[in-house]
């Protein structure tokens, strides 16, 4: 017998659409209000280039590259900011069953998620990205001059900050997949020796070809496994608490059958 709540496919499709919707309402407005503090967010995106100290010119090599440029700065702001909100949409899609505890679970991924979310972009800006750029500047200091497209520029900059941003939410990962049954502690500590490998390739990958920069990706990224192992640990042994304090039947109490007493033949005789 079908669920008194359960919702049929139809209802579900309806129900993705509402949530899409509004989280893409959600990145517009956020978008829309960044927009119209563009001039401060080329400020401070560029900041990190213009405060090397070989000096780097930042130039418009086509007519609509500052108005592309404001526009792919206002709408990666406005993703950042509106992710608590499509991160809630996306996990009420996926636990509809609103229970309080469930309650108080959404709301600590959409805290926790947009914490992570922010200390990856505040790390990739402050740490990742100025140690690229000087590597980079570094190559032909002395030939050649520093002369970047300021669309080229923001687009390596906007990649990097996403990037970082992403591989942060690891540990909230690690969480929605303990809490649905496809992770465990056992499973990650499994696989670490594969994982610091990937780490490794991974943090090469996105950082220049320096030991120092590769170090200052991949030691926070093993920080991260390893807290991912111990939220795993904490909620897979949450999950099991509830099967573990019931406590077992009663095998010593008689059954209702034994306790029957036999009829008495003294009477019958």
């Amino acid at each position: 017998m079908a669920e008194p709540n359960e919702m049929t496919f139809l209802e579900h499709l309806e129900e993705l659409r509402w949530r899409v919707l509004k989280s893409l309402a959600a990145i517009i407005i956020f978008t829309i209000l960044a927009f119209i503090k563009a001039d401060w967010l080329i400020d401070f995106l560029t900041a990190p280039a213009l405060n090397l100290d070989e000096p780097v010119n930042l130039q418009a090599l086509k007519v609509p590259d500052t108005f592309l440029v404001q526009l792919i700065a206002s709408l990666m702001t406005g993703l950042i900011l509106a992710s608590p909100v499509v991160i809630y949409q996306a996990w009420r899609f996926v636990d509809p069953a609103m229970q309080r505890s469930s309650r108080n679970i959404t709301i600590s991924i959409v805290l926790f998620s947009t914490f992570f979310l922010v200390v990856g972009v505040s790390f990739g800006y402050l740490v990742l990205l100025p140690f690229s750029l000087r590597f980079f500047t570094a190559l032909g200091e002395g030939m050649v001059e520093s002369n970047y497209g300021i669309r080229a520029y923001l687009s390596y900059v906007v990649w990097m900050l996403l990037a970082t941003g992403m591989v942060f939410q690891l540990p909230v990962i690690s969480f929605i997949l303990t809490r649905i049954g496809l992770l465990t502690p056992t499973l990650l500590r499994k696989y670490r020796k594969f994982a610091l490998i990937g780490i490794l390739v991974f943090a090469a990958i996105l950082t220049p070809p320096d030991p120092i920069s590769q170090m200052f990706m991949a030691i926070p990224l093993l920080v991260l496994y390893e807290f991912s192992i111990i939220i795993s640990k904490i909620f897979t042994r949450n999950k099991l608490a509830p099967d573990e304090t019931e406590s077992p039947p009663d095998e010593t109490e008689p059954s209702p059958e034994k306790t029957e007493s036999p009829p008495d033949e003294t009477e019958e005789s």
